[in-house]
């Protein structure tokens, strides 16, 4: 591209023609370029040469032309014409054109001429355009930069498959655009993506030129896969389904998420339901038994092809609490018909304590009474049920005086049946041997051959004490004040032993006592926890990324590690050299004044790495109560 230039014929007699040109103006809105030029003589020679038939042709245009009749007095310098012409550009803006030019010098006939092609500065032509990100819903702006204030621009859009106009001719160099959301239907499994925007320049109805942009548009936050509803349904199992609740440890939901859709294009991807200790990854979810009571909410998300998780969704349930039927005391005698106790009464009178679950009311439990000869098989249904605490009698006078009894108290509820075992004893004698047989019992009727039997309601001395007091005194021996009791049950063992006991070791394992060892040296010290964070000395050896560390230099040295040779001193001053190499000619001072000692410094960090959080300390172990006696 060029501003000006010119070409010059041959020489003939020491005289030439040059053809000269020099941009005058431009017409940017037009696309058009004004040159003036000017032909005139030229070349070293000295004086005039008669020359004619004078031609000079730009761009196609014949601008001067004479015949060869027509002849001057041309000097180096004379100018044989000039003006000024108008070249229309490309549609781009660019323009090469063509020049020539002719002359008869010393003869009537053209014997001197030259040509070339030269190029034009381009015309701005199409408008650049830019644009910034946005969000998709948000308005960015285009900015347009133009050559011309009476060009317009029309702007387009193209984001995937889809296309549209944003302004039509604008005259504008600033627009505002918001991208509809509907875009993001054109990436339904990204949160973004390039948008082009295309920028057409018109002067006047021509359009002359097209210039393009990208920008990112980006899925608003907002936009998220949606769930319409979480919803429960009851698999009541062996809950009768009258009943219409949930029941702890009977009961199973399903739970179903409803409703669930992408936005804008996306597709679902991914569910998540939990609650009531159990979760899925599915649409629907059924739990286990719920194992426990109250309210229980279950929360569900989903996930969709951008990645993107919805809002959750809630839904509530209560359940009822629930556990087994359980006696927690039962007493059986004998008695007479009229109730009162009697050791040989022929009815047995009872009185039972239990408990059961309601479960908001819609539980019963039958009580059911059975007995029969101890030792036999076949149980007799006395057809008595009994109330809590309430004392009943049964038996009808069948009760034998010579025989013991097995008694039955039953529980059944809606979902179990449970059950515990008396003994009543034979009718209360001194002493009774067993007919036809070699049995002996004291305070009873002798039933069993070969076997000292004693009432359970006589006690016994042994060295003269009660045999109860003797098996406390053993048991004592046993469980001494300070002795641990461990157990599966949470039963205080003065239930079983007597004696005072309390809970010992809540949360701890035991370990035996070490005077080696300060840290268990004595009986029931504590210590330890259940997490550990380490301090620095507790850390491993261990090495660390690549840091940065720097040295504070002493002493007057030099290193040269790329050419591996060493000096020591001060400048201009004697060295001690390492390394044939090292472009010293000699050692003018073969020993040193000091010990050479310096120091560094040692400034800078290495790369950090762990978080410092706390670990799990405890060793495998199982679970139980334990018990101190203290009295």
């Amino acid at each position: 591209m060029a501003s000006s230039g010119s070409i010059t014929t041959g020489t003939k007699e020491g005289r030439s023609v040059t053809l000269s040109w020099s941009l005058s103006s431009q017409d940017i809105a037009n696309n058009t370029s004004t040159i003036a030029w000017t032909l005139k003589g030229s070349g070293s020679g000295s004086g005039w040469v008669m020359s004619g038939g004078f031609k000079a042709v730009i761009n196609g245009t014949t601008v001067y032309s004479t015949s060869t009749d027509n002849r001057i007095q041309l000097y180096n310098g004379t100018v044989i014409a000039s003006g000024s012409l108008k070249i229309s550009h490309n549609a781009d803006g660019t323009k090469s054109f063509k020049l020539s030019c002719e002359a008869g010098v010393y003869s009537y006939a053209v014997n001197v001429s030259a040509s070339g092609t030269h190029t034009l500065n381009t015309i701005p032509r199409a408008s650049s355009v830019s644009a910034t990100s946005v969000n998709i819903g948000s308005a960015t702006t285009i900015s347009i930069s133009r050559a011309s204030s009476s060009f317009t621009h029309t702007l387009s859009y193209t984001f995937g498959s889809a296309k549209g106009t944003i302004a039509t001719k604008t005259a504008s160099t600033s627009v505002s655009w918001t991208p509809a959301l509907t875009l993001a239907n054109q990436i339904p499994s990204t949160t973004s993506g390039t948008c082009t925007i295309t920028c057409d320049t018109y002067n006047g109805s021509t359009k002359i030129g097209t210039k393009t942009c990208t920008l990112t548009l980006t899925v608003p936050a907002s936009v998220k896969p949606t769930i319409s509803s979480l919803t429960v349904s009851r698999i009541d199992g062996d809950v009768p389904s009258t009943w219409g609740i949930y029941v702890q440890s009977k009961s199973k939901a399903t739970l179903t998420i409803n409703g669930a859709s992408g936005s804008y294009g996306s597709t679902i991807k991914s569910y998540s339901i939990s609650g009531g200790g159990y979760s899925g990854t599915s649409s629907t979810l059924t739990t286990g038994f719920l194992n426990s009571s109250g309210t229980i909410t279950f929360t569900a998300t989903v996930t969709d092809s951008r990645g993107r998780t919805s809002a959750a969704a809630t839904v509530s349930i209560t359940v009822v609490a629930y556990s087994v039927p359980s006696f927690s005391s039962y007493n059986s005698q004998r008695c007479n018909s009229g109730g009162t106790i009697s050791d040989d009464g022929t009815y047995i009178k009872a009185t039972v304590f239990y408990s059961f679950a309601s479960c908001s009311s819609k539980n019963t439990v039958t009580r059911s009474t059975y007995y029969r000869v101890a030792g036999t098989s076949t149980w007799i249904n006395a057809s008595a049920s009994f109330n809590s605490g309430t004392a009943f009698t049964f038996g009808d006078g069948k009760i034998s005086t010579e025989t013991s009894y097995e008694v039955k108290y039953e529980l059944t509820d809606a979902f179990t049946t449970i059950s515990i075992t008396d003994i009543v004893s034979t009718a209360s004698v001194v002493m009774d041997f067993k007919s036809g047989g070699k049995g002996v019992a004291i305070g009873k009727v002798s039933e069993t051959d070969n076997c000292f039997e004693v009432s359970e309601k006589w006690d016994v001395k042994v060295y003269g004490k009660l045999l109860s007091e003797y098996i406390k005194q053993a048991i004592g021996a046993i469980y001494p004040v300070g002795s641990i009791y461990m157990s599966i049950k949470n039963t205080n063992p003065s239930t079983y032993f007597g004696g005072t006991w309390v809970a010992w070791g809540t949360g701890r394992v035991p370990v035996g006592v070490n005077a080696n060892d300060t840290n268990f040296a004595t009986a029931e010290k504590t210590g330890g926890s259940s997490t550990v964070t380490l301090t620095t000395a507790q850390i491993p050896s261990h090495t660390h990324a690549k840091g940065t560390l720097a040295t504070a230099s002493a002493g007057g040295h030099t290193h040269d590690l790329k050419n591996q040779k060493t000096s020591w001193g001060t400048s201009g001053g004697n060295r001690v050299l390492i390394d044939a190499t090292s472009g010293y000619s000699a050692v003018s001072n073969k020993t040193t004044t000091s010990a050479g000692s310096h120091s560094h410094t040692i400034s800078g960090s290495t790369a950090a790495t762990g978080s410092g959080s706390s670990h799990s300390n405890l060793q495998p172990y199982i679970t139980c109560y334990m018990w101190k006696r203290t009295a």
